[in-house]
């Protein structure tokens, strides 16, 4: 009898042990599939795969988004404005920006700033140079931006796994408030995924379109040229200057009418006094007598 409860005893404690052992699995399971959840929404999913992938990059592989300055002195502004413009539309670029401005007679100046597809970018960097008289300054660099575009990539293939998961949530949730919370985490999820599509697309198109800036200067020279006989209308000018010095002469004389009208009223009085006062002076002294 006693060894049939030592049996009995033993197989209860290995089942239990049995089924602690299987719900302990299932924890750490459970544990695994969270804990995996916000690495890979963090972009650490396939992590030392994309590094690989970056590290087996060939140069021609690269992306790179080239930029280029160049300060150009021309003999016509406008000239050289319509070719350049040509060359960007026969490349399959496009004009980003445009302006000009004069300043004084003697000089033009301008600015373009123009996309171009990368294979292009140099030989239209050295057409566009062939058009101008001097060169006063070139600058071209170049941006790697490979392993951002890479780790974008990881983001977001990671951010459409958290979305799928998400969206499997709300299909299988029969509460409200956990409807509400999944939608929330979803909404939240794919406004980075916008985010994330949204920088590549920059790059991407920084990379496929290089950016070149052209500032213009057109300086003129203007020589004066001897005029000809009939331009210079030498009777013309005389007989203009004649009228204008007989127009002078009776321009100030008329001023002089006015003067003398405008101010009797003060002149009159006054001139009487003087009259006066001289007539007063001279018969005084016409009166008195002669000292011998």
């Amino acid at each position: 009898m006693s060894r049939r409860l030592f049996c009995l005893y033993f197989l209860i404690v290995m089942f239990l042990v049995a089924c602690s052992a299987g719900n302990s699995s299932m924890e750490s399971s459970d544990r695994a599939v969270m804990d995996a959840e916000p690495k890979m929404e963090q972009g650490y999913g396939g992590s030392s795969q994309e590094t690989s992938n970056t590290k087996s990059l060939n140069v021609t592989d690269r992306m790179v988004i080239y930029n280029a300055n160049l300060s150009l002195e021309i003999k016509d502004y406008h000239k050289v404005e319509a070719i350049i413009q040509e060359k960007v539309a026969t490349l399959g670029g496009y004009v980003v920006e445009s302006s000009i401005y004069y300043s004084g007679e003697d000089r033009i100046n301008g600015h373009l700033t123009v996309k171009v597809p990368q294979k292009s970018f140099h030989s239209f960097i050295n057409e566009v140079e062939s058009e101008s008289v001097k060169v006063n300054d070139r600058h071209v660099s170049g941006n790697d931006v490979t392993e951002e575009f890479v780790d974008l990539e990881s983001r977001l293939r990671s951010k459409r796994v958290v979305e799928e998961r998400l969206i499997s949530f709300m299909e299988k949730a029969t509460k409200t408030e956990d409807l509400l919370k999944i939608s929330s985490d979803l909404a939240k999820v794919q406004e980075e995924i916008e985010q994330v599509m949204g920088r590549m697309n920059y790059l991407k198109n920084n990379v496929d379109y290089s950016t070149v800036s052209i500032s213009l200067t057109e300086r003129k020279v203007n020589v004066a040229s001897i005029q000809a006989s009939e331009n210079l209308n030498t009777w013309v000018k005389a007989k203009s200057l004649f009228i204008d010095s007989i127009n002078g002469l009776l321009s100030f004389f008329s001023f002089l009418v006015v003067v003398a009208v405008g101010l009797s009223p003060i002149f009159v009085p006054v001139l009487a006094v003087v009259v006066i006062f001289v007539f007063y002076v001279k018969r005084k002294k016409k009166n008195k007598p002669f000292e011998g």
